[in-house]
């Protein structure tokens, strides 16, 4: 490949699954913020430029109280308002399912960009 076609990751951001970000105060909006902001930082690319959301996400219901965490980082990242936004769940390869629907998505000569989010609820007791 020299570079002129193909499907790249540009960049990527994991959090700490050992964190308890109720400990430090933080809740999931805290956590979805750190996740978009250190995601785009690590593409270099700007919120603007984002055409679809995929956000994997385990157990939201369970965890975040909310099945649709698809909106999630339109809701603290003002720029991604209005950017179509989906929410994959498969367990512990929710992030994976994400960025392969992203990938797909883009690899159906769809020239917009991608932002794939996964965010972890390791941060909270499933008892």
């Amino acid at each position: 490949m020299d570079g002129s076609t193909g499907v790249w990751i540009l960049g990527g951001y994991q959090s700490d699954f050992a964190r308890n970000l109720t400990k430090e105060g933080r809740d999931f909006a805290a956590l979805t913020a750190e996740v978009v902001d250190g995601t785009l930082a690590a593409a270099k690319v700007n919120a603007t430029d984002i055409g679809v959301i995929h956000v994997g996400n385990a157990f939201g219901e369970m965890f975040a109280g909310q099945g649709h965490l698809g909106a999630m980082p339109a809701t603290v990242c003002d720029e991604l308002w209005d950017t179509p936004a989906a929410r994959h769940e498969a367990a512990c390869a929710s992030g994976s399912v994400a960025a392969l629907a992203a990938l797909n998505k883009f690899s159906s000569n769809d020239s917009q960009v991608i932002g794939a989010c996964d965010t972890a609820d390791s941060h909270l007791d499933a008892r």
